[in-house]
């Protein structure tokens, strides 16, 4: 199969790599001094608890960084751009720089805190963060079994009738309904009415 020949003219050879880029094209500047340095933290450095300055993908363009405490490292090993992290906030960024404590946040640097301004603003909370969380150390009260078991009726109580005179008879009584002369609980009625009618 013959196909015609590119005619698009090429460019100089000085200016171009190899497959035709432009030299300048793979490199850009680095987003952070930390990055222009190499100096972004290591993966030593950068674990779960750890305070930390991080920039948000959105804050790359203008480098705002955001100070948090580290809840999950999601990169496995050390990155030269900062190691992407999710921030107990919820926020996920890659780490700049490590908060010593005595750094200042950076011109426009937001702070994060751990504790949310609202319950469910993110997909997991810790209970330690919890105001209540003290009372979970403690423990749940001592209990037996009988915490457990329903409450028991209180006793057949004796009731006096005045039609009856001073006779006594108990609440749960049920009286055999062919013979009427038998008299008991439900389950003795039950073996009567077995036994001496219906057998």
């Amino acid at each position: 199969m013959n196909r015609p020949r590119n005619r698009q003219p090429r460019g100089s050879r000085q200016n171009q790599s190899q497959g035709g880029r432009s030299s300048n094209l793979g490199r850009r500047a680095p987003g952070t001094p930390q990055q222009a340095a190499g100096t972004v933290p290591t993966s030593r450095q950068v674990v779960s608890g750890a305070a930390v300055f991080i920039i948000l993908k959105e804050d790359q363009p203008t480098g705002r960084e955001t100070q948090g405490i580290v809840q999950d490292v999601l990169t496995s090993g050390d990155h030269p751009r900062g190691i992407k992290v999710r921030l107990r906030g919820g926020q996920i960024g890659r780490v700049q720089r490590v908060d010593d404590g005595s750094s200042e946040p950076s011109s426009g640097a937001i702070l994060v805190s751990t504790a949310s301004s609202s319950r469910f603003s993110s997909r997991y909370t810790d209970v330690r963060n919890d105001e209540e969380y003290e009372n979970y150390t403690q423990g749940p009260p001592p209990r037996s079994l009988a915490d457990f078991m329903p409450a028991l009726d209180p006793p057949a109580t004796k009731t006096t009738s005045g039609d009856a005179g001073d006779a006594l008879l108990l609440e749960d009584i049920i009286i055999c309904p062919i013979c009427e002369a038998f008299e008991g609980d439900e389950a003795a009625v039950t073996h009567h009415l077995d036994r001496e009618h219906l057998s």
